[in-house]
């Protein structure tokens, strides 16, 4: 008797990785794009840093040299259509929002639209031209209140969630990376939460605060199932800096969904379109 081997179905997919152009992570687009490929993922979105102003980032340690975007775009253009993944392989980018120019944060995402990004993620990494999660700046939340940072933090949030800028709003409670807490950060997650759904944005669910100091999901558990009752839709997301980290513990990210009532997953890609993924 013969038998038939039948492979294991594709489910979830990574919708934030980055590449070694953000000057941050470890692999090429093209080792990836192979791993998502190799990995038991329907598919993903690789979400490259945006250019920020010299004046940020003028070593280039996070974010991409201005005039890569072209070739970021093209090179994933390429891999598509080689790609047994196909469409279900989407060219993302990680644009941040800066509270001090928000003009800016519009022709970045106007640059990057232009150039032939499909999905933009919104993030709040700065305060001011503070990058408060960058480790090698940790020293200063010993000269700050935490609870105006958050307070700080969240009312950046809320004015990128509302800009119409993004499709994705990513770690959304970022704050928390090295630990620092706010006495009760519940009111952020209610204003925040109504901010996105009438908005009608997606959220993340991001494993990197696993492998964070706060060792926590973001969202927090209260502010996930804040979200999910406004009827917030999600997305999955490891914020992948090497290939290893590719789906980085989504169980995780499944089991805590499935918590608060959420049995699938949102996949944006080009045009708009969302795939709908159950979760189990």
């Amino acid at each position: 008797m013969s038998s038939q081997v039948y492979a294991q179905p594709r489910r979830l997919a990574d919708c934030h990785m980055h590449t070694v152009l953000c000057g941050h992570a470890e692999h090429s687009i093209e080792e990836m794009v192979a791993t998502l490929e190799a990995s038991s993922l329907a598919g993903g979105i690789i979400t490259e840093h945006l250019p920020l102003p010299d004046e940020v980032d003028s070593d280039r340690v996070v974010s991409m040299y201005p005039g890569e975007l072209p070739s970021y775009v093209t090179a994933l253009q390429v891999l598509r259509e080689r790609s047994p993944l196909a469409d279900n392989l989407v060219i993302g980018a990680e644009a941040d929002w800066r509270d001090i120019d928000p003009q800016w944060t519009e022709r970045s995402v106007a640059d990057a639209r232009a150039a032939g990004v499909e999905v933009v993620l919104g993030s709040v990494h700065m305060l001011g031209n503070w990058a408060f999660d960058d480790p090698n700046k940790i020293e200063l939340w010993d000269s700050k209140d935490v609870d105006e940072v958050w307070e700080q933090y969240f009312t950046a949030w809320c004015c990128a969630a509302s800009s119409g800028l993004f499709d994705v709003m990513s770690h959304p409670d970022l704050p928390k990376k090295f630990g620092y807490l706010p006495k009760d950060p519940r009111e952020y997650y209610v204003e925040a939460a109504r901010v996105a759904a009438e908005a009608g944005l997606l959220c993340e669910v991001s494993t990197a605060g696993l492998r964070k100091p706060c060792a926590e999901l973001y969202p927090a558990p209260l502010f996930l199932a804040e979200l999910a009752r406004r009827k917030i839709s999600f997305t999955l997301a490891s914020d992948a800096h090497s290939k290893e980290e590719i789906g980085y513990r989504f169980e995780s990210a499944v089991e805590a969904l499935a918590a608060v009532g959420v049995t699938e997953q949102a996949f944006p890609k080009r045009d708009g379109a969302i795939d709908w993924l159950p979760l189990s």
